[in-house]
């Protein structure tokens, strides 16, 4: 045979073996992701929400794992059979079983675990550190959809916005919609208790807020968002999972729309009102609602506070809130009626004379004069002053904690700023006074009820209110 159509044979059957070669690793990849990729929104089908860190919440089957919800967008039911789920571009580790129907509207859970397979069991697991990817393909490996998993903490669940893009939630909702009433609804049917009873506001960094023993304390609002009124006798709080840390007193009912306030105080003894246990301000704890047989109703897992701050719900979802409202509602509106059942609303009491360059004037007990800030109750009525502050950092203004002291209706009284820091007799405060630095009078539950800024005077000049303007004056300390 001539060489050369040796060389041609040579080179057919080893181009034959490369085909073969190919068309094997397409058939062992025939599994996989396929190049087509549908543009999001294009397809009714969709991730909704997908948890990596799951210990608190079981399916019907009592089994704990991650899980991955998949939505039918579109107003018409969707066979899903042999659709796929993967976390592997080259593998399609899951297909849905034959069918399986999405109604219009619908979400149906897919669970997540090596340990099990078949029905609705997906034999992989989600890294709670994210940085993974989850594909949505049809039975031809079309990709329907894709999501880069995010970092989710224990117990949270990653949910879809409208605008398509994902957050963290606090209020996991297997196959219901994302938003309160579907986080309701999905407690309603694991049996987990009333849907009307819910957790609505925590403080785990109170600094200023006191309880009704006078102490400053954190604290767990419950409410009821029914209609009709629900006794929650024997219901149960507690910040670790398994465990009853306050049990409701027999006799607690919460009418339609009201709240109760439980006071963290970690004091066994303090009884009724009080619960034995206090929550940590740097978060990662989680505050767990139940029912008189211990299965949870609600719960939410607390981020880093700062002082004086609140988690809250509000309009559907939890966040961080500078004006705390105990007992009322999450609402301007409500912050108002706190403040107004505290008998602040409408306090008139404010800062009228400041001396910050006091060398021959008043004098205090010891002979000395010294720096001194005058308060004026301008109201109609006695203000009590214990529990206000005064601060020349507006930064910090709970600085100096004024004692027992009240102001009748038109009364000035002078606090000398003298860095003495006394607090029986003659006032005063721990600080002195400046020019160029700003006095701050504060509330006791953090309303900062006036704030001056001190400029350089003449000495033995004061800086006071002259018929409502600040002005550059002779002192009149107590007039």
């Amino acid at each position: 045979m001539p060489v050369s159509r040796k060389k041609y044979i040579l080179t057919l059957l080893l181009s034959l073996a490369l085909l073969a070669l190919v068309l094997a690793v397409a058939l062992r990849f025939s599994g996989g992701a396929g190049s087509d990729t549908v543009r999001s929104g294009e397809h009714p089908l969709r991730i909704s929400e997908y948890m990596s860190s799951n210990t608190a919440f079981p399916n019907s089957d009592g089994v704990v794992c991650d899980w991955i919800e998949i939505e039918n967008t579109s107003d018409s039911p969707f066979n899903v059979s042999g659709y796929r789920l993967t976390d592997d571009f080259t593998q399609a580790k899951y297909a849905f079983p034959v069918g399986t129907v999405l109604p219009a509207g619908g979400r149906i859970v897919v669970w997540c675990t090596p340990d099990a397979s078949g029905g609705l069991y997906a034999p992989f697991s989600i890294r709670k550190q994210g940085g993974e990817t989850i594909l949505l393909m049809n039975s031809a490996n079309t990709v329907l959809d894709r999501v880069d998993t995010l970092r989710c903490a224990r117990n949270t669940s990653i949910i879809r916005l409208s605008d398509d893009s994902f957050t963290v939630s606090s209020l996991p909702t297997p196959g219901f919609e994302n938003t309160d009433e579907g986080y309701a609804a999905y407690l309603a049917s694991a049996g987990q208790g009333h849907g009307d009873v819910r957790l609505s506001e925590v403080m785990s960094a109170e600094k200023l807020i006191c309880a009704p023993n006078g102490e400053p304390c954190d604290w767990i609002e419950i409410q009821n968002v029914g209609s009709e009124s629900v006794d929650i006798s024997r219901m149960r709080l507690s910040d670790r999972e398994g465990e009853t840390r306050y049990i409701f007193p027999d006799g607690t009912v919460l009418a339609p729309g009201a709240f109760t306030v439980v006071w963290c105080s970690g004091d066994e003894t303090m009884g009724e009102g009080y619960a034995p246990f206090r929550l940590a301000k740097q978060g990662g704890e989680t505050v767990i609602l139940s029912d008189a047989l211990g299965t949870a109703m609600d719960r939410v897992q607390l981020p880093f506070l700062m002082d004086d701050t609140t988690y809250a719900r509000v309009s559907g979802g939890w966040t961080v809130c500078d004006r705390p409202t105990p007992g009322f509602a999450n609402t301007e509106e409500g912050y108002a009626a706190w403040v107004d059942s505290l008998g602040y609303g409408n306090v008139q009491v404010y800062i009228s004379e400041i001396s910050a360059r006091n060398l021959t004037g008043l004098r205090d007990a010891d002979g000395e004069p010294q720096d001194w800030i005058e308060i004026h109750n301008a109201g109609s009525q006695p203000v009590s002053l214990e529990g206000w502050y005064l601060s020349d950092d507006p930064a910090k203004p709970a600085r100096w904690r004024i004692p027992a002291a009240t102001l009748a209706p038109g009364e000035y009284r002078i606090v000398f700023a003298s860095g003495k820091d006394r607090t029986e007799g003659e006032l005063h405060t721990d600080f002195s006074v400046s020019a160029g630095e700003t006095v701050t009078l504060m509330t006791p539950i953090g309303i900062v009820a006036d704030s001056v800024e001190v400029p350089l005077t003449a000495e033995d000049r004061s800086w006071a209110r002259v018929n409502g303007e600040w002005a550059q004056a002779v002192p009149t300390p107590g007039q």
